[in-house]
């Protein structure tokens, strides 16, 4: 396979207008173009890692850390960066991140986590909001088929599990052209009246320009009329952190050591009484203690996250437990599912293109 349909499959899943705002996701080094045998996961890239996509043969790295997360003035051996992004450029190993996006995305790192935990029912937390514009084109009915499918293929229509969703409605369109103008209806500087469609479908907002684009290839008319309009509607599909439930309550000192032994984690930090009893419990893979309010509104009795403020368990103290179990910790599951659903199409796809999870911790924090 080539790396752009491996992309495919994981922009599919984790597309990148998901991702927040100065994240940096998508293929940071190498050709999309280039054909490939061998793919190693990783969380992040280290020293390690790279030598051990140099044993393996790999020629694309796929990680959930950005190598390239900030804009670099230079590239150069005595930078730490520098010498990665080097080494990588002389041995032909391609790189590429899903980040935020995969963390926001379903069945990304936060359900990844959640499934490790043994959480059922899960949805997400804090379904994303400020993310959804919808786009209302008026169409010649003849016309309305090809527009809503160029629309639709370039991504309008999707709303939670339902594809290629829209809303028409008949009305009469009016305008006048100038004498420069060329008609699709009538002729120049003569005021015309044609019937049309009005034709409505949600578009996530970072691919407002890719839609109208093809909307435009396929209309008739010389100056289509549309609108754009924000929305507010939530994202059933993409969102930040986890919810589930145990299959029965239990006590929150037994939950943490379930914790600590399906996460490898080393050390937890955590508020909240052991002898209480917990079963509605929302996670978040990474830094996720922002989710701190959304979990009390679920009325959930422990959040698990990592990166945890001091003075955030103050805030929990009392109302809610919360877990620390690491950033590590917390995210190195979702490496298991990367693999897999790009061995699964690699399988579909009938290409020998074998998937490797690093066997590198890439953890940088030790605990005594």
């Amino acid at each position: 396979m080539i790396i752009s349909q491996l992309i495919q499959v994981l922009e599919d899943w984790a597309p990148r207008w998901a991702a927040q705002k100065n994240d940096n996701v998508g293929l940071q080094i190498g050709s999309p173009q280039r054909r490939v045998t061998k793919v190693l996961i990783a969380l992040e890239i280290t020293p390690a890692v790279i030598d051990e996509a140099l044993a393996r043969k790999a020629e694309l790295i796929v990680t959930h850390h950005p190598l390239l997360f900030r804009p670099s003035s230079s590239v150069i051996s005595t930078d730490p960066i520098g010498k990665l992004i080097i080494k990588l450029i002389e041995n032909r190993i391609a790189v590429y991140s899903a980040h935020t996006n995969l963390d926001f995305s379903r069945d990304g790192v936060s359900f990844a986590l959640a499934n490790k935990l043994g959480l059922q029912h899960i949805r997400f937390l804090a379904p994303l909001k400020e993310t959804l514009a919808k786009i209302v084109v008026f169409v010649p009915e003849d016309y309305v088929e090809s527009v809503r499918n160029a629309m639709s293929d370039a991504g309008a229509g999707l709303i939670g599990e339902y594809s290629r969703c829209s809303f028409v409605s008949r009305g009469t369109g009016s305008f006048k052209g100038s004498k420069y103008a060329s008609p699709f209806i009538g002729g120049t500087e003569a005021e015309e009246r044609a019937e049309e469609l009005r034709l409505e479908m949600a578009a996530p907002r970072a691919s407002v320009d890719r839609i109208l684009s093809a909307m435009k290839d396929v209309h008739p008319y010389e100056e289509p009329a549309y609108d754009v309009y924000e929305t507010i509607t939530p994202q059933r599909n993409f969102g930040m952190g986890a919810l589930g439930e145990l299959s029965s309550p239990q006590l929150f000192k037994n939950f943490l050591k379930t914790i600590k032994h399906v996460l490898h984690a080393g050390v937890l930090r955590y508020v909240g009484d052991p002898k209480s009893r917990v079963q509605r419990i929302p996670v978040c893979g990474g830094a996720g203690s922002d989710l701190l309010p959304e979990a009390i509104r679920a009325q959930a009795e422990v959040l698990v996250t990592a990166d945890v403020r001091y003075h955030t368990f103050h805030a929990a103290a009392g109302t809610i437990s919360l877990v620390d179990a690491g950033h590590w910790e917390t995210e190195h599951s979702i490496l298991r599912i990367i693999a897999d659903r790009l061995q699964q199409a690699a399988g579909q796809a009938s290409t020998a293109v074998r998937i490797f999870i690093t066997e590198q911790s890439t953890n940088p924090i030790h605990n005594l």
